[in-house]
């Protein structure tokens, strides 16, 4: 099962070479997990692999605080989005029987999925180019966010068909959405006569020998070895368990050792093309190819080709990556604490792994003027996802609130992280539209709204109030004026401020909310924005329609 190892990075033998020396994978995983190594937090259980050897694994900190069971390599933990490539792997499955293409239009197996005027496929859904909007936004915006009751599969699937508009054209962005891995898992039952979590142990788990691997079906099915997942909270921690039953984008329970398995079957072809396939990147219609593959994201870290996928569910943070060009390398993080960095880990170990590394070239750094600074603050909203973003100059830096700032370039642009930011600007400074370079070859935009949030009047606010009406949600919100504020409520018992932008905008719990109005200047529709549910509109009900 196991391939004999490889140098590290090392030139071709010759006689009486003598191979490079193995890197000390424990003392590099516990100055990176040092924050974790204790009996009264939680935290990360880590494996490595290298040239299809298991050379490392570790538990640090708790699986349980109330029990006092530490993270061992055996612990079980939730993958949260690293499980979509085994939703992939199961297509692919399918696809070599013959029961399906990727090419497929989905409603050939989920026909009552409506027809968005350009051909939905099976690889839209895989990679995230669907346009799809994301189930959780959905359904919080009928008033259960995920965490305040069950969801299951039937339920969302039932939602998510019953959305007549998308974000965007088939196939023109990427967007990235779990409602498509949902759509997969009813492919796989619908085209394999099997349940998802049968097909997936028949055809992956148990062949590849990852024995503790299995879906999170059933929230309330006693685990052994389950790690409980936690979130900070003044003086401490609480839990933060995903109570819902729905798998297929996430949801798969597993360990480190099995992850290390699942990479080293990729690297020796156990399935066959499958490990070629997940591989292959998506091209959108304009012919701009990104990174994302078939449930992996492709990348490369320090010149080294990466090939991996971050997760988060509830409390749980994990990552899975390989790195075929530093003598397959494998790295393999599951953590049991809200926020906690998989990616940033997984990098410092590659860090202290790999020598020799080439360190990205930074830009040439600049100055910017504070009146310039100055002229750049205030709010701007995506044109796409109508995402706000808000510039601020706190500190004397220009800073994109909450907290990062933007670096100036001697080129006169911006670095924000290793993000490329320019803006467009009229005469006299004023800005019109912020404009930021993505990794793949994309640009997004946002324009520019106003210098300071707008302050209405209780006449404005009074204005908007009302009752609007998504039958794609089958909700009704009620907004309403209090306190000299505007607030919106989806349901009984759950109300949530709206915080001003521009005329006739708010902000909501992280999305933007915006009123239009007809000829006449009265408010007709209410409209939510976010990054992964672009445009959702609720009508405003007359008088006469209003429920009593």
């Amino acid at each position: 099962m196991r391939r004999t190892l490889l140098p590290l990075l090392a030139a071709p033998l010759t006689l009486g070479a003598q191979p490079a020396p193995l890197p000390d994978y424990a003392a590099a995983a516990d100055r990176v997990f040092a924050p974790w190594n204790s009996t009264h937090t939680p935290g990360c259980a880590v494996g490595i692999s290298q040239g299809g050897e298991v050379r490392f694994t570790r538990g640090y900190g708790m699986a349980d605080l109330a029990g006092g069971r530490p993270i061992t390599p055996a612990t079980i933990l939730e993958s949260g989005s690293v499980a979509k490539q085994f939703t992939a792997t199961a297509i692919l499955l399918l696809a070599q029987d013959g029961a399906l293409t990727l090419e497929d239009e989905v409603q050939r197996f989920i026909p009552e999925l409506p027809r968005y005027g350009r051909p939905l496929t099976i690889r839209h859904l895989l990679t995230h180019t669907s346009g799809l909007r994301e189930w959780s936004n959905l359904v919080a915006w009928q008033g259960w966010p995920r965490g305040t009751r069950v969801h299951d599969h039937p339920y969302v699937l039932d939602l998510i068909t019953r959305q007549r508009q998308l974000n965007y054209p088939v196939g023109d962005f990427y967007s990235y959405t779990n409602s498509g891995y949902l759509l997969l898992r009813t492919v796989v039952e619908r085209a394999s006569g099997l349940p998802f979590a049968a097909f997936t142990e028949r055809r992956i788990f148990a062949p590849l020998g990852m024995r503790d691997t299995r879906w999170r079906d059933d929230h309330t099915r006693l685990v052994p070895g389950l790690a409980q997942a936690y979130r900070p909270v003044p003086g401490g921690w609480a839990l933060d368990m995903p109570w819902d039953n729905i798998v297929g984008a996430g949801g798969l329970l597993t360990t480190v050792g099995d992850w290390l398995r699942w990479n080293d079957a990729l690297t020796r072809r156990a399935l066959g093309s499958v490990s070629d396939s997940l591989v292959r990147p998506m091209r959108l219609t304009s012919g701009r190819t990104i990174h994302y593959a078939l449930g992996l994201m492709l990348d490369r870290y320090r010149g080294l080709r990466e090939v991996a996928h971050s997760g988060s569910t509830a409390g749980y943070s994990t990552n899975l990556a390989r790195y075929p060009e530093a003598g397959d390398l494998s790295i393999a993080v599951l953590c049991n604490a809200a926020g906690a960095p998989g990616v940033q880990y997984t990098r410092a170990l590659v860090d202290a792994l790999v020598p020799g590394l080439p360190r990205a070239e930074s830009p040439a750094a600049g100055r910017a003027a504070p009146a310039r600074l100055a002229a750049l603050r205030g709010l701007y909203r995506d044109t796409r996802t109508s995402a706000l973003v808000r510039l601020d100059t706190a500190g004397g830096a220009l800073r994109r609130l909450p907290g990062a700032p933007l670096s100036p370039l001697a080129d006169g642009g911006f670095l924000l992280g290793t993000t490329r930011v320019a803006f467009d600007t009229v005469a006299g400074g004023a800005p019109v539209a912020m404009r930021q370079a993505t990794d793949d070859g994309d640009t997004l935009t946002y324009q520019y709204m106003t210098a300071a949030p707008w302050t209405p009047t209780t006449a404005q606010l009074a204005a908007l109030a009302g009752r609007y009406r998504s039958d794609e949600l089958d909700v009704t919100l009620t907004v309403t004026v209090a306190d000299g504020r505007l607030a919106v409520s989806t349901r009984a018992g759950m109300q949530d401020a709206l915080t001003p932008a521009w005329t006739d905008a708010f902000t909501a719990n992280g999305e933007t909310v915006w009123f239009t109005r007809d000829r006449a200047g009265r408010a007709t529709a209410l409209h939510v924005g976010s990054s992964r549910a672009w445009q959702m509109t609720f009508t405003r009900l007359a008088p006469r329609e209003e429920p009593r």
